[in-house]
């Protein structure tokens, strides 16, 4: 061989062997989590939408709490969802229920069933409604409508168990701790065993919400006006004795399906009004009459949609922003619904919080793509696990008209708000999240 032919040839070795060993690109996966309320419609429509790119390594979703899900995402801190069991270094116990795998450390986007909060909002740093000076302005937004049910474990209970807002307020505050309260033909001495959740939820957020509208002085232990938080211990000094702290939306359904006498709060997905969930259990759940028209409803579907759409005294934000001041406020996207006027009336939204900068335009496409086919109007994939899920599509909800605001401000630049993400203007200059 001569020396041109054996230098041709060391090359071409050279160039097949820095090939074949070359390290894989990582998988693009947008990491997050948050809310347990939502996870098994979010797990389904990320395999959904996975299954259609013919890619399952698109997203991670830890579901450790709203709360807890709100700061890993504020602070871009993966930890918030380690370990994948115990309790972290933050004092969160870890989520119970996974879907995907974490890739890297960022924090790619956050659930939660509570909206946050003014003074979570504001950057002391920039004055604005930014998460940092490299991630660009914070984007909060509604994607499902969902009732608070109220599940229960006890026999000889009617079907349904029909419940007003007296009787509500009566027993999650330990007023009411016979169940022969509730059901005469119940016997006396029942104990009502009040399951709540222990960690930083969205769920109670929602419920407490409800609470701070309904309950008073004469129907309830609590402390009035009852305060909005994501936290249930926080309602009393001392917790009644006859209430047990799980952690979780699974942590409350497993103690309650196992525990006779149990009673409590879920979403409908953990219950049995949603035999088509993938968390589905035998709980049954009360029916509760609507304080403004006296009428009975179930927490379905339908009648969820029918108090999103009649929100009562105190409800804020029935319309989407009007104008570029207004929409940059992140508070003003998530309507609050504490009280219907119609329909179930203990009813709110879930949200995605996430950045409007992102350091790859696969990150930001990727949220935009999964986000649009969560918001299809219409029958399709998409709305069928949300109504299985026992959820409300937000583009059937109260908030139907955010469905096209969403749209066109943060999915599109259509309004020129330059508040899409990933928006070349509002991005210039930084490296984003």
């Amino acid at each position: 061989m001569n020396r041109t032919k054996l230098a041709c040839s060391l090359l071409a070795a050279t160039l097949f062997t820095g090939v074949a060993h070359a390290a894989p690109k990582p998988p693009v996966v947008l990491n997050g989590g948050g809310s347990s309320l939502a996870f098994p419609t979010y797990a389904a429509d990320f395999a959904a939408f996975s299954t259609s790119k013919k890619n399952k390594d698109l997203f991670s979703y830890e579901a450790v709490g709203s709360g807890a899900g709100q700061n890993a995402f504020l602070n871009n801190d993966i930890t918030y969802f380690e370990p994948v069991s115990g309790t972290n270094t933050h004092g969160y116990a870890a989520g119970a229920l996974t879907y995907g795998t974490i890739v890297g450390t960022q924090v790619d986007y956050g659930a939660s069933d509570a909206f946050l909060l003014s003074t979570q909002l504001t950057n002391a740093a920039t004055g604005s409604y930014a998460l940092s000076n490299v991630d660009g302005p914070l984007i909060q937004v509604p994607t499902i409508g969902t009732p608070i049910t109220i599940p229960y474990n006890q026999s000889g209970t009617p079907s349904p168990l029909v419940l007003t807002d007296a009787q509500l307020c009566g027993v999650l505050s330990g007023k009411i701790t016979d169940w022969h309260s509730l059901v005469p033909t119940i016997a006396a001495g029942t104990t009502i065993n009040v399951t709540y959740r222990s960690d930083s939820s969205g769920t109670t957020f929602l419920l407490t919400q409800h609470l701070h509208a309904a309950c008073t002085s004469a129907n309830s232990n609590f402390s009035i006006p009852v305060p909005i938080t994501k936290t249930f211990a926080t309602e009393f000094g001392t917790v009644p004795s006859n209430f047990t702290a799980e952690s979780g939306s699974g942590g409350v359904a497993s103690h309650m399906t196992s525990t006779p006498g149990s009673f409590g709060y879920l979403s409908p997905d953990y219950t049995a009004i949603a035999p088509n969930s993938a968390n589905t259990t035998s709980l049954q759940v009360a029916s509760l009459v609507n304080a403004v028209d006296g009428k009975t409803y179930a927490p379905s579907v339908a009648a969820t949609t029918q108090g999103l759409v009649h929100p009562g005294a105190g409800s804020t934000n029935p319309s989407p922003p009007a104008t570029l001041a207004a929409a940059q406020n992140p508070l003003n996207w998530v309507p609050a619904v504490p009280q219907t006027t119609q329909g179930y009336p203990i009813v709110g939204y879930t949200t995605i919080d996430a950045s409007t900068c992102y350091s790859a335009a696969t990150r930001g496409t990727l949220l935009i793509d999964i986000l649009k086919d969560i918001y299809k109007k219409g029958s399709n994939s998409y709305a069928v696990i949300t109504t299985n899920n026992g959820f409300v599509p937000l583009a059937n909800s109260g908030a139907a008209k955010f469905y096209t605001a969403i749209e066109s401000s943060f999915l599109s630049n259509k309004s020129g708000y330059n508040l899409n993400i990933d928006n070349a203007t509002t991005c210039a200059g930084l490296a984003g999240r």
